[in-house]
């Protein structure tokens, strides 16, 4: 599960994971993305701070990082504090930076991720997710 929040005025997407995260998560994420996606492009933050267990293939990963990147040359950072989810968002990276991409930013905290962009919690609106 997610909840997509966005700071228009600086053009930063924060997707933030809570409980399960499965492959599931990231097909529905590419399908609002796709639905959502305007001229516009934006920095993303994807908060996996609060994911409770994770069923993610490393062939699931391994076939993610072969994508384009969404917003070329935009920011991406995950904060991940789960060492496993981790290695797993290392993976993706690594991938991404094979394929001529700009590399993902991998940090601890959402404070950190906010910092690096410019923007607080208090810059941000809940995107109503339409029904798919």
């Amino acid at each position: 599960m997610f909840d997509i929040d966005v700071c228009e005025p600086r053009r930063v997407v924060l997707v933030r994971f809570r409980g399960q995260l499965t492959e599931a998560d990231f097909v529905e994420l590419d399908r609002l993305a796709a639905e959502l996606r305007g001229e516009r492009a934006f920095d993303c933050i994807y908060d996996m701070t609060d994911i409770e267990e994770f069923d993610l293939a490393t062939s699931f990963v391994a076939r993610r990082g072969d994508l384009p990147q969404t917003y070329k040359n935009h920011e991406r950072i995950y904060v991940v504090s789960n060492a496993d989810l981790k290695l797993l968002v290392r993976l993706y990276a690594a991938y991404q930076v094979n394929k001529g991409w700009k590399e993902p930013v991998i940090v601890a905290t959402l404070g950190e991720a906010m910092s690096r962009l410019g923007v607080s919690q208090a810059d941000f609106m809940r995107l109503p997710l339409p029904k798919g």
